[in-house]
C-alpha cells in the first residue's frame, strides 16, 4: 500500500477515536493493509511529526502504559480535504441530474437569464450556473451574488453583479428567468419573490433550489440526508426555508407552480404571473384550474 494512501487509511481508522498501535495495525489489515507493527510505528511517528496525528501515554489496566493515537490538527485538515475532493466528486455528478430540472424543460435557453445566490454557493449550485450558462444558446447570463462569495467564471458567458434575492440590480422586465440558488426565510421571502417579479418580463419564469427544505434533528439518518449535512459543515451554513411556505408564496404570486422533491433538495418551478396591483384579484377569486400542476 503506497505511504498517501496508507496515512489516508490511519486517519479515517483513527476519525473520533484514540487507539493503540496494536489496534490500529488490526484495523488496517482488515483494510487489506499487511504491515507489521514496527513498520507501522515508524509511520505512525512520521505522521506525528507532521501533525497528522498525536499521541499519549495512558495508564492500562493490566501491564505497562500504553500510547494511544488519535488524529491531530493537521491530520483534521487533510481529512476534511479528502472529503472535499470526494463529495465535490458526487456532487459534480448530482449537478448534472439536478440541472435537467431547474428551469423550463427545454433543453436550450433563450434571453436574459439571472442567477441569484445566497452566501452558500457550494458546489451543486456552481455547476448549475455553468450548465445553465450552456443551455443558454441565445441571450445573456447574470450571476448576481454577495461580495463575499468568490467565484471565478468565463466572464464572456457570465456577467457578475453584486447584490441579493432582495435587490438585483437590473431594470424592471429585463429578465426571461430568475433562477434562485437557496431564498431567504419569513418575510424577506416574499420580498425575494417580488423583487424576481420585478425583474422579470411577462411570460418570465423563476425556478427555486433550496437545499434541506427541512434538516431532520433525529439519528441515524438515511444517506442521502447525511451526506447533505456533511456538506453543509464543510462549505458553510444552508438556508433554512419550509417547502410548504415556500410554495404557498409561490403559489400567491404565480397561476403555475410545479414542486419537485429530490432527495434533500426541493425545486420550484413558477410561470405566469399573476396580475399585481389595485386592480388584481385576489388568489380565491381566480377560476378553478388556474392553479398549476405539483409533482412530488
Amino acid at each position: 500500500m503506497r505511504r498517501d494512501v496508507l496515512e489516508r487509511t490511519i486517519l479515517r481508522t483513527l476519525h473520533g477515536k484514540e487507539l493503540h498501535g496494536y489496534v490500529i495495525q488490526h484495523e488496517l489489515t482488515l483494510a487489506g493493509a499487511d504491515l507489521d507493527v514496527g513498520n507501522l510505528y515508524r509511520v505512525l511517528r512520521g505522521m506525528e511529526a507532521t501533525g497528522l496525528v498525536r499521541s499519549r501515554w495512558a495508564e492500562s489496566r493490566r501491564g505497562p502504559k500504553k500510547r494511544l493515537y488519535s488524529v491531530g490538527p493537521e491530520g483534521r485538515r487533510r481529512r476534511e480535504a479528502m472529503l472535499r475532493e470526494a463529495i465535490f466528486a458526487l456532487l459534480q455528478e448530482y449537478a448534472d441530474y439536478l440541472t435537467a430540472h431547474v428551469g423550463p424543460p427545454a433543453e436550450d435557453l433563450e434571453g436574459t437569464i439571472v442567477v441569484v445566490t445566497s452566501p452558500f454557493f457550494d458546489p451543486v449550485r456552481q455547476s448549475i450556473l455553468r450548465r445553465i450558462s450552456g443551455r443558454l444558446v441565445h441571450g445573456r447570463l447574470y450571476l448576481v451574488k454577495p461580495p463575499e462569495v468568490s467565484f471565478e467564471t468565463d466572464r464572456r458567458r457570465v456577467t457578475v453583479l453584486t447584490g441579493s434575492h432582495r435587490h438585483i440590480p437590473l431594470g424592471d422586465a429585463a429578465a426571461s428567468g430568475v433562477i434562485f440558488n437557496d431564498i431567504p426565510a419569513g418575510a424577506e421571502m416574499g420580498e425575494a419573490i417580488d423583487e424576481a417579479l420585478r425583474v422579470l418580463r411577462p411570460g418570465g419564469w423563476l425556478s427555486v433550489a433550496t437545499l434541506f427544505p427541512e434538516r431532520p434533528a433525529e439519528d441515524p439518518v438515511e444517506l442521502s440526508t447525511y451526506l447533505f449535512r456533511l456538506m453543509a459543515d464543510l462549505f458553510g451554513n444552508i438556508p433554512t426555508v419550509k417547502p410548504d411556505e415556500l410554495e404557498a408564496r409561490l403559489r400567491e404570486r404565480f397561476r403555475s407552480v410545479r414542486r419537485i422533491t429530490l432527495a434533500d433538495e426541493a425545486i420550484f418551478n413558477a410561470w405566469d404571473a399573476r396580475p399585481r396591483g389595485p386592480n388584481a384579484r385576489a388568489p380565491d377569486e381566480l377560476p378553478a384550474g388556474s392553479v398549476g400542476r405539483r409533482a412530488g
